[in-house]
């Protein structure tokens, strides 16, 4: 019922909105199925969880309802005309936040303003499905929208696809979307190179195969996130040739762990995302006394990592997690036994 009603606002907001003199932008449109730079149709693509029936050709005024969407743009050299949660992108994202400087603010993730949103006068809003289903009928009133989903499926498809096989997806799309192919091969090679180089800094070092934990600091006592299987942290790690712990896929990519689960595991180093600073002393963050007994703390192998390494970002957030991984790894003693 609450969604209900939040989604009869919003399309009522939309439409006065646009009643109001805000005019829906007069762009070229082209069906999405009939893509002329021959990449694949939205229809088609497992990415896209909905999409409005007609697509603009190269959108010059596009607003996004996630960091993520901001960053692919960045890195595609393209500027939106609306973004939410602004003041937060520097801190979680990081990725040439000067580009966002004045670009009007429309709301937050979780709560965009339809007629904010309308007053940019937009020709593409791109979200995310999870958050965004509800209004897509009022967004779609305003401009043509596509809408993400983040991750693959984990019960009905690839086992082995992560967050990192999704998020260059998503990267792609973009880059179809907004006719920025060319921009998108050279994004993904400096990815792939970045990869590659921290492979073999591993592989030099002797640490393939090292394990660890990605754990995200969220302002509870002893409750983590830890990032899973299919992940993009567990996409950079097998591209790595390190395992991260724990292995197994998720909803969302995540699970809730405490230091009582690394207890048991002494193999596993851990890499604490601290939302305060990576200069606060690791005595200060790990306060339970339970991690005092973890194999990893007493032996001096967990890492406190800057609050600023995103999880579900685009493929700039996946290289700079990538370079954070090896760095931290080749920083820590190497667990007994290896």
């Amino acid at each position: 019922m609450k969604r209900a009603a939040h989604a009869g606002i919003a399309i009522a907001l939309a439409c006065a909105a646009l009643a109001s003199g805000v005019a829906r932008a007069a762009e070229p449109v082209a069906n999405p199925t009939q893509n002329a730079r021959e990449c694949a149709p939205l229809a088609s693509n497992p990415t896209v969880s909905q999409a409005s029936r007609t697509m603009p050709i190269k959108p010059k005024r596009i607003v996004v309802l996630e960091f993520m969407f901001a960053e692919d743009l960045a890195a595609l050299d393209v500027t939106p005309v609306g973004v939410v949660d602004p003041q937060y992108y520097a801190g979680w994202i990081g990725y040439d936040s000067a580009r966002f400087k004045g670009v009007p603010e429309v709301g937050t993730r979780q709560e965009p303003s339809l007629e904010a949103i309308a007053a940019t006068r937009p020709d593409l809003i791109v979200g995310v499905g999870y958050r965004h289903a509800p209004i897509f009928d009022a967004l779609d009133r305003i401009a043509p929208t596509v809408l993400f989903q983040f991750s693959p499926d984990v019960e009905k498809g690839d086992p082995a696809a992560t967050q990192l096989d999704w998020t260059r997806t998503i990267f792609r799309t973009m880059a179809c979307l907004t006719g920025r192919e060319t921009a998108a091969r050279a994004v993904e090679a400096k990815l792939d190179a970045g990869l590659a180089r921290d492979a073999e800094r591993l592989a030099a070092a002797g640490r393939q195969g090292a394990q660890f934990a990605l754990l995200q600091e969220l302002g509870l006592p002893d409750r983590y996130w830890a990032y899973t299987g299919n992940s993009t942290a567990a996409g950079v790690a097998r591209a790595l040739g390190v395992n991260l712990w724990p292995s197994t896929p998720t909803r969302e990519g995540t699970v809730y762990l405490t230091s009582a689960d690394f207890l048991k595991r002494p193999d596993v180093a851990v890499l604490f995302i601290t939302s305060t600073g990576a200069d606060v002393p690791v005595d200060a963050k790990l306060d339970s006394p339970v991690w005092r007994f973890v194999p990893a703390r007493r032996e001096g192998r967990v890492s406190l990592v800057e609050p600023n390494i995103w999880g579900f970002g685009g493929p700039m957030s996946a290289l700079r997690l990538a370079d954070m991984i090896t760095d931290k790894l080749l920083a820590l003693p190497a667990a007994k036994g290896r």
